[in-house]
């Protein structure tokens, strides 16, 4: 439904994207996730044809994007990060303006979501919370009918109780066939939700894969004890081995199984060692150091 390839894009001195390749199948629900200024919000403007990339393409279904844009767009729900909404109209109102440029758009549904997310649809937005406009924004992405979702932080100003609410109905418009696309800094629903995730950092896709076996190789780190104080360069390297720590207490990131590293240490002076499963979050946190979330 989604293919981006060898997307470019470049602000004055800045590049902000730099040749990512994506694609998004039917059922599928793929997480984007990175710090701040990674290039996020930016990619997902490219798709809905806000920005116009440097060099690239995008292909959404059988429409070429960078060159019949708003074709392509009559085929994505959107909902952007932003709630900067006509402020004067209420909030029923804005819902059917949204769904007025989808031909196979559901006013019923939408109207339906509003109430299930509680939303008073008499009330003018201005007068709305921000979770309350985050509401509006995924009720009219949700029930525009397209087979493409691409929805920035959807998450975002939402409670518990809500997250979960748009967490099965993503679920659901995936089962039905809609190809999904979000970008998220809420790691855990991320985890919950995604049939894949892809890291995005500095403009560059720097992982990406399936969620389990993402979560596979967040658990490859083992937690060391020692007798006696080493230097890091008396520790023992291999390909894919990052160490951390100091003196007793050390920390390896590695690739291999465990059987083989554990073999590759037989010569340190290990007083105890654990095998130390991680989140998605402890991946990020690899991956981006000091990108935060």
């Amino acid at each position: 439904m989604l293919s981006i390839c060898n997307l470019s894009r470049r602000f004055n001195q800045q590049q902000v994207l730099d040749g990512v390749s994506l694609q998004v199948d039917p059922t599928e629900i793929l997480g984007l996730v990175g710090p701040n200024g990674a290039g996020k919000s930016t990619l997902l403007r490219c798709v809905i044809g806000l920005v116009r990339p440097d060099q690239g393409t995008i292909q959404v279904g059988a429409v070429d994007a960078l060159t019949h844009s708003l074709e392509a767009r009559s085929l994505i729900g959107y909902g952007p990060s932003e709630t900067a909404l006509y402020h004067r109209m209420r909030a029923g109102e804005l819902l059917e303006f949204a769904l007025s440029f989808h031909e196979s758009a559901d006013l019923d549904e939408g109207r339906a979501l509003l109430q299930r997310f509680e939303v008073p649809v008499r009330r003018r937005v201005r007068h709305l919370s921000h979770g309350m406009k985050r509401k509006i924004l995924l009720a009219q992405a949700l029930a525009s009918g397209a087979g493409l979702l691409l929805l920035d932080e959807p998450m975002e100003a939402l409670d518990p109780e809500a997250r979960r609410m748009v967490e099965r109905l993503l679920r659901a418009r995936a089962r039905d066939g809609a190809a999904v696309l979000f970008s998220s800094h809420d790691l855990a629903s991320t985890e919950r939700l995604c049939d894949r995730i892809a890291f995005l950092h500095q403009g560059a896709i720097i992982r990406e894969g399936r969620a389990a076996e993402l979560q596979s190789a967040a658990s490859s780190v083992l937690r060391l004890t020692l007798r006696e104080p080493v230097s890091v360069g008396s520790l023992p390297t291999h390909k894919g081995w990052v160490w951390q720590g100091e003196r007793t207490s050390w920390t390896l990131r590695h690739e291999d199984a465990i059987e083989v590293t554990l073999g590759r240490l037989q010569h340190l002076p290990i007083a105890g060692i654990n095998d130390g499963s991680e989140s998605l979050e402890d991946l990020f946190a690899a991956l981006c150091p000091g990108g935060g979330s």
